[in-house]
C-alpha cells in the first residue's frame, strides 16, 4: 500500500471526528488556537484510541508532532492538499463505517473547520509540547512514597502532620485560614462525626469549662474506644460497600438479591471497626475469608460483601456486579468501563475484565450453623426464573462450589455472545499492577472450612444444649417422682372396664360384627370413602430364595376391591404381582406377563369373607404358587395356581414393596402377616406394645402410606374394628386405661426420656471425638475405631430418641383423650402429638434401615453438610493482590473515604474512580502521606482518624464573616474553599438524625447488633437506624429517613444532601418528632422560662443560648402560654423550634 493511502475501515479504526467541506483562504497559525480548538477536542474524542494508550493503526494525536509523522499507513495531515488529507477526510464522512470518531456524535461544524484551518496553516505546534504521558505513569498508579514535611510560612499553627500539608498550600495560593471553632461547636463536631450522636450536657459544660488541647484529645481518644464508634463509621462503609438486606419480591417471600442472614455481615463490620481490625485485613475477610480465615469464625460473615450482589434469576449480573463494584470500592478503577472494549482512559483491556471476573466465577453461597441455631436448609441453586424462599436461620457464607467453572470473553457486553475460539480466560490482573500479583495457588482448607459442624463454637453449642436437655430430663423425672398418686381407685375401674368390654365384643362377634382376625387386634382398613395403600418394604431382607413363602389372613367387611401385590416399581406405579378380592371374584395376573385372569369365586353374601392367603414365589421361574383358603375349611378356593412373579426382588431394588391396596366402598381386616426367605422369618401380628390400638401403621415395622391413598381412608390397629355393638364400653375402657396410664406411664416416660437424652450426648461427644482425630495428624490411626464408635452410638441414641418420642407421644395422646370434649385445647393436643408419633415412627424405621444395612460402620453421619475440602485459591490472591503494601491504589483509596466523611470534601472529588477519567488530588503530597502513614500502621483507621479531628484544619470554624478582610480575599481567591481555608458545613445523614433525636429524648437503645428490623417498626422502635432495613426497593427506607436522603444500596459511594420543604414538615410534625419532644422536654428540666430556654439550647443544640436567642425565645414563650395555657405544651413546642434549627441539623 503506498503512503497516504487509507486502509479499509475494517482494518482500520482510528478515532476521529466531523464535517464541513467549505473552502477557507490561506490562513496563518495565529488564527487557530491549537490548544483550545485542536488539541482538546483530540483529547476529549480522540486519545481512548489514538494517545499513549492505545495506537489504533499505529496513529498518535497527542502531539503536533505525532500527528504530523502519521499512521502506520502514511501521512495524515497535508498543507498543500488539505481537503485531500486524510484527517479531514475522515471526520467529514458520511458514511458512518468511514467516519471518525466512530462513537458518539460526528464533530461540531465549528470544531471541523478549526481542523481545516489547522492543517491548512501547517498543522503548526508548540516546540517544547509534550505527549500524553505514559498510562502507567498516571499519579494513582505509581506507588505512593511519604513525602517530606513542607516549610510553611507559619509553622507554630501546624497541630500535626495534616496541616502542614494544607498550609502549604495556604502559602502557595495566598490564604489565611479562619479563626479556630468555637469550643461548643467542635466538640458537637468530633462527636457526631466519630460517634454519630451530639454530646451530653454533661459532657459539653466540662468541655467548656477545660476547652483545652489535652482534654480534646482525651476526648477524641474516648470516642474512639466507644462502641458507638463502630456503628457510626460502620453505616459510612456500609455505604461504600453497597450494603443492602435482601429484596425480590418480598411480598411473596421470594429473596433475589442479597440474603436475609446478611445482617451477620453488617455485625462484622462494626465489630471489625471497634478492634481497630486492619482496613487490609477487612478487604481480605470480604473477599476471601473462606480461603484466607478458614479457622477464625469471627471472619466467616465478611463475605456477605460478595452474598449482596448476588441475583437469584442471573448469575452473570452476580459476576458483572463483583468486579464492578470491588474495582471501585477497594481500587478506585472503573473496571466496568472494560466490559464491552478495552478501557478508553485506563491501562485495562478488554480481557482484563474477563481476568478479573475469573476470580469471581468458581462462587457459591452454602448456610451454615451457627451457635445456638438449628441447621439451617442447604442454599437452594440457581434455577432460571426460579425462586428462593426467606432463610433467617444461620449464615451465609462464600464458598468455591464450581472449582472448575470458566470464564469465556464475550462480546457487546452479551453473554451469549462466548468467543469460544480465545479459550477459557485464566484469572489476571491488569498488567500495569502485574507485577504485584501473586500467583494463583489452589488451597487445601482445614477441616472445619469445608466441614462447619466441625467447628469448635458449633461442637461447644450442641453439646451445651444436649447437657441441657439431659438435664431437662432429670428434672422432669424428679418432678414425677415426687407425684405420689394412689391409683388403686382407678385399677378397679379398668379392670371393670376390660370385662363389660370383653362381654360386648362377645356380643358383637355372635351377631356377626367383625372383631380382630387372631388375637386382639388387626389392622383395620377403611375405605368407605377415598383410598388406602400401605406398603412395607421388608427391611433386612437379604435374598429372596426359592421357595421363599408370604402368608396372610384377610377379611372383608364391605366388599368393593381389596388387593394385594408385589410392586414393580413405585415410583412408575408398576404392579409385578397381583391378588385381587373385588365382587366375588379372586384375580390374578397369569405367568409370564400381566394378563388378568380370574383365579377364583366366593360368595361375600353367603358369608364367605375370611381367607388364608399364601403365596410360594420361585424366582427361577418368575412364578409364584397361590393358593386361598376360607377359614375354618378344610378345602381350597385356589391351590397352588401359577400367577406371575414378574420380576420382583426388594433386595435388588428398592423400589418393590409388597402392598395392600383397599379401594373406595371397602372395609377389610389383615392379620397374621409373614414371610419366610430362607432362615429369615419377618411377621407382623398387629399385637401391643409394637403396634397400639387406634393408631395408624404408618411409620411402625417398615409400614408406609402410598401416596396415592385419598381422604378419608384409614388403616389403623384396631381392636373393635367393625363392632359397634362394643362401641360405648371400648370407648369406656379406653378413657379409664388412659386415665390410669397418665399415673403409670409418666415415670416410664420420663425415665426413658433421662436415658434417650443421655444417649444422644453420648452419640454428641463420639461424634465429634471422631471428628477431632481427623484434624490432628498424629491421631490418624485413631480415626476407624473413633468412626465405628461414633456410628455405634449414633444407632443407640436414635433408636432410644425414637422409642422415648414414640412413648412419649402416646402417653400425651391418651392425656388428651382423656379430656371431656369441652376442653378447647384437646383436638390440637392430639393432633400436634399424633404428628411426633408420626415423626418418632420414621425415625425407627430409618435407624432400623441403617442398622439393616450395617450393623457396624464408619460411615457416621456428621453434625453439618459438607464442601470440597479444596479451593481454588482465586480470591484469596485477589485479595493479597489487593491488600499487597505496593499496590498503590487501595491505601489512597481509603484514605479518600475517610477524609471525604470528616471534611464533607474528598482529596479526590471523583471518589470511586482513580483512574486517568478521574479528577486529581487537591492535595496530592497530603494523600500520599496519609496513605503511607495507613500503610506503616498496620493499616489501622483509628490512627488515620485521631490524625484527622486532631489537625488544626478540621478545627478550624465554619464562619466566614465577609466584613473579616481576610475573609473577603480568600473567597475572592477560593470561593469553593478548595485549599480548605474554613471548615465546611455538611448536613447530618438521615440515620444521625433520627439517632440524635432518640438520644436527646432518652428513648435510644443501645444495643449493638442482632437481626435486622422492619422499617414498619421504627416509629414504635428505638435502635439505632442502621439496625433497620435497607434495600433499593419500595419500603427499603425508614419512612422518616426516606426525606432525607437515605443511602443508596446499589450505589452509594458518596452521600447525596438535598434540601426540601418536606424535611421542616418531619421535623416539626412526624410521629418520631412528637413523641420526642414531650420526652427531651422532661429530660432537659428547668424551672423557670429562662433556665429551661438556656437548658434546652445546651441540650439540644449542644451550645449555649445568645443573650438575642434568650430574648427571642422568652416572647415565643410568652405567646405560646398565652395561647396553649399550658407550660408542658409550651416546652415541648420550643424543642420542636429547636429540632428544626439549622444548629441541630447540621454538622458544623
Amino acid at each position: 500500500m503506498e503512503p497516504g493511502t487509507v486502509r479499509p475501515v475494517t482494518h482500520l479504526t482510528f478515532a476521529w471526528f466531523c464535517a464541513a467541506t467549505i473552502a477557507l483562504p490561506v490562513v496563518s497559525a495565529a488564527d487557530v488556537d491549537y490548544a483550545s480548538q485542536i488539541k482538546s477536542v483530540f483529547k476529549h474524542r480522540c486519545y481512548a484510541c489514538h494517545g499513549s494508550l492505545k495506537q489504533e493503526a499505529g496513529l498518535r494525536l497527542d502531539s503536533g508532532q505525532l500527528i504530523r509523522k502519521g499512521s502506520e499507513n502514511g501521512v495524515i495531515v497535508q498543507k498543500a492538499a488539505v481537503e485531500a488529507s486524510v484527517l479531514l477526510k475522515r471526520v467529514t464522512a458520511k458514511d458512518p463505517a468511514e467516519r471518525m470518531p466512530p462513537i458518539g456524535m460526528p464533530l461540531e461544524p465549528g470544531e471541523i473547520a478549526a481542523i481545516r484551518n489547522w492543517i491548512a496553516a501547517g498543522s503548526p505546534s508548540p516546540v517544547d509540547e509534550k505527549p500524553e504521558a505514559d498510562p502507567r505513569d498516571h499519579w494513582s498508579f505509581r506507588p505512593p512514597v511519604r513525602p517530606p514535611l513542607p516549610t510553611i510560612s507559619r509553622p507554630g499553627w501546624a497541630y500535626n502532620a495534616v496541616d502542614r500539608f494544607v498550609h502549604a498550600r495556604y502559602d502557595q495560593q495566598k490564604l489565611r485560614p479562619v479563626a479556630d471553632a468555637d469550643p461548643a461547636v467542635l466538640l458537637r463536631r468530633v462527636h457526631l462525626d466519630l460517634v454519630g450522636l451530639p454530646p451530653s450536657s454533661e459532657q459539653l459544660q466540662a468541655f467548656l469549662a477545660d476547652p483545652s488541647e489535652a482534654h480534646y484529645l482525651q476526648v477524641v481518644d474516648r470516642l474512639l474506644a466507644s462502641p458507638r464508634y463502630g456503628e457510626r463509621w460502620g453505616r459510612h462503609w456500609m455505604d461504600v460497600w453497597r450494603y443492602s438486606d435482601w429484596y425480590g419480591r418480598r411480598k411473596v417471600d421470594d429473596v433475589r438479591n442479597s440474603a436475609p442472614q446478611i445482617w451477620r455481615w453488617r455485625d462484622w463490620i462494626i465489630d471489625s471497626l471497634n478492634r481497630d481490625k486492619s482496613y487490609a485485613q477487612m478487604v481480605r475477610e470480604m473477599l476471601a475469608a473462606d480461603e484466607l480465615s478458614a479457622t477464625d469464625d469471627s471472619a466467616w460473615p465478611a463475605t456477605g460483601y460478595l452474598i449482596r450482589n448476588y441475583f437469584s434469576l442471573n448469575p452473570n449480573d452476580w459476576m458483572r456486579h463483583s468486579v464492578e463494584y470491588t474495582g471501585k470500592a477497594f481500587l478506585g478503577l472503573t473496571f466496568n468501563c472494560a466490559h464491552c472494549h478495552d478501557h478508553k482512559y485506563d491501562p485495562i483491556t478488554h480481557e482484563d475484565y474477563f481476568r478479573m471476573r475469573a476470580f469471581f466465577e468458581p462462587m457459591g453461597v452454602r448456610q451454615d450453623r451457627v451457635p445456638g441455631q438449628p441447621d439451617p436448609p442447604p442454599y437452594p441453586p440457581y434455577v432460571y426464573s426460579g425462586s428462593r424462599k426467606a432463610v433467617r436461620i444461620g449464615m451465609v457464607r462464600i464458598f468455591d462450589e464450581r472449582p472448575d467453572a470458566k470464564t469465556w470473553l464475550y462480546t457487546g457486553g452479551d453473554e451469549r455472545n462466548k468467543d469460544k475460539k480465545r479459550g477459557a480466560i485464566s484469572p489476571g490482573v491488569p498488567a500495569f499492577l502485574a507485577e504485584l500479583f501473586p500467583p494463583v495457588r489452589p488451597i487445601d482448607l482445614p477441616l472445619s472450612g469445608w466441614y462447619p459442624g466441625a467447628r469448635p463454637n458449633i461442637q461447644q453449642s450442641v453439646l451445651e444444649e444436649q447437657r441441657r436437655a439431659v438435664a431437662d430430663a432429670r428434672r422432669a423425672l424428679d418432678r414425677v417422682a415426687r407425684q405420689r398418686v394412689d391409683s388403686s381407685g382407678l385399677e378397679k375401674q379398668v379392670a371393670a372396664a376390660r370385662v363389660d368390654f370383653a362381654q360386648a365384643m362377645k356380643t358383637a362377634v355372635a351377631s356377626g360384627q367383625a372383631g380382630a382376625l387372631v388375637g386382639k387386634q388387626s389392622l383395620f382398613m377403611d375405605a368407605a370413602t377415598g383410598r388406602r395403600i400401605c406398603q412395607n418394604t421388608v427391611p433386612g431382607l437379604k435374598a429372596l430364595p426359592v421357595g421363599t413363602r408370604i402368608t396372610f389372613q384377610l377379611r372383608i367387611l364391605e366388599d368393593n376391591h381389596v388387593n394385594f401385590q408385589l410392586a414393580k416399581n413405585t415410583k412408575t406405579g408398576q404392579t409385578a404381582l397381583y391378588v385381587a378380592f373385588a365382587g366375588g371374584k379372586i384375580d390374578s395376573y397369569r405367568p409370564d406377563g400381566f394378563t388378568q385372569f380370574t383365579a377364583a369365586k366366593y360368595d361375600f353374601a353367603a358369608g364367605q369373607n375370611h381367607f388364608h392367603v399364601t403365596l410360594v414365589l420361585d424366582p427361577s421361574s418368575d412364578t409364584v404358587a397361590l393358593s386361598v383358603k376360607l377359614d375354618g375349611a378344610k378345602g381350597f378356593l385356589v391351590q397352588n395356581q401359577p400367577i406371575a412373579l414378574n420380576g420382583w426382588n426388594p433386595t435388588k431394588n428398592p423400589h418393590q414393596p409388597f402392598t395392600f391396596d383397599c379401594r373406595t366402598g371397602t372395609k377389610a381386616l389383615v392379620d397374621q402377616v409373614e414371610m419366610v426367605a430362607g432362615d429369615q422369618k419377618f411377621f407382623w401380628g398387629f399385637e401391643s406394645p409394637r403396634f397400639a390400638d387406634g393408631e395408624d401403621v404408618e411409620g411402625i415395622a417398615g409400614w408406609v402410606i402410598h401416596p396415592q391413598s385419598q381422604p378419608a381412608a384409614t388403616s389403623v390397629v384396631s381392636m373393635i374394628a367393625n363392632c359397634e355393638l362394643a362401641r360405648e364400653s371400648y370407648t369406656k375402657l379406653k378413657q379409664a386405661e388412659a386415665a390410669l396410664e397418665a399415673i403409670s406411664l409418666g415415670s416410664v416416660v420420663a425415665r426413658k426420656g433421662v436415658e434417650a437424652n443421655t444417649r444422644a450426648l453420648a452419640s454428641l461427644e463420639a461424634t465429634i471425638a471422631a471428628d477431632n482425630a481427623k484434624r490432628d495428624p498424629g491421631r490418624a490411626a485413631d480415626i476407624e475405631k473413633l468412626s465405628r464408635v461414633a456410628y455405634r452410638r449414633q444407632l443407640e441414641a436414635g433408636a432410644a430418641m425414637a422409642e422415648w418420642r414414640t412413648m412419649e407421644a402416646r402417653y400425651e395422646i391418651g392425656r388428651a383423650k382423656a379430656l371431656p370434649d369441652s376442653n378447647k385445647q384437646k383436638g390440637a393436643r392430639i393432633k400436634k402429638f399424633e404428628q411426633q408419633l408420626a415423626t418418632a415412627r420414621k425415625q425407627e424405621q430409618d435407624v432400623a434401615g441403617r442398622r439393616a444395612k450395617a450393623a457396624e460402620s464408619t460411615d457416621y453421619k456428621l453434625l453439618s453438610r459438607v464442601t470440597s475440602n479444596r479451593s481454588t485459591g482465586r480470591r484469596a490472591s485477589l485479595a493479597r493482590w489487593v491488600t499487597d503494601p505496593r499496590n498503590p491504589l487501595t491505601p489512597r483509596v481509603a484514605v479518600n473515604h475517610i477524609w471525604l466523611r470528616h471534611f464533607h470534601s474528598p482529596l479526590v472529588e471523583s471518589v470511586y474512580d482513580f483512574g486517568r477519567n478521574g479528577k486529581r488530588p487537591t492535595h496530592p503530597q497530603l494523600l500520599d502521606w496519609l496513605a503511607v502513614e495507613l500503610l506503616e500502621h498496620d493499616w489501622s483507621m483509628k490512627r488515620l482518624h485521631r490524625l484527622m479531628v486532631t489537625s488544626h484544619v478540621y478545627q478550624l470554624s465554619d464562619e466566614r464573616p465577609e466584613s473579616d478582610e481576610v475573609v473577603r480575599g480568600n473567597i475572592k481567591r477560593d470561593k469553593d474553599n478548595r485549599w480548605i481555608w474554613y471548615r465546611g458545613r455538611g448536613r447530618m445523614e438521615a440515620e444521625v438524625i433520627r439517632d440524635s433525636v432518640l438520644l436527646l429524648a432518652g428513648q435510644l437503645d443501645p444495643t449493638i447488633g442482632g437481626q435486622v428490623l422492619l422499617n414498619t417498626l421504627s416509629a414504635t422502635t428505638r435502635r439505632r437506624s442502621l439496625y433497620y432495613e435497607v434495600y433499593p426497593e419500595a419500603g427499603g427506607s425508614m419512612p422518616f429517613a426516606e426525606l432525607f436522603d437515605p443511602p443508596d444500596p446499589c450505589d452509594c459511594f458518596r452521600r447525596s444532601s438535598t434540601v426540601v420543604p418536606q424535611q421542616a414538615l418531619a421535623l416539626s410534625n412526624s410521629d418520631l418528632i412528637h413523641a420526642a419532644c414531650g420526652e427531651t422536654s422532661r429530660q432537659i428540666g428547668g424551672k423557670t422560662a429562662e433556665e429551661f430556654i438556656r437548658a434546652a439550647f445546651v441540650h439540644v443544640l449542644s451550645r449555649p443560648a445568645t443573650a438575642a436567642e434568650v430574648s427571642a425565645c422568652r416572647l415565643f414563650w410568652d405567646r405560646q402560654l398565652q395561647e396553649l395555657k399550658d407550660d408542658g405544651r409550651v416546652r415541648e413546642s420550643l424543642v420542636r423550634v429547636l429540632f428544626n434549627h439549622n444548629d441541630f441539623v447540621t454538622i458544623r
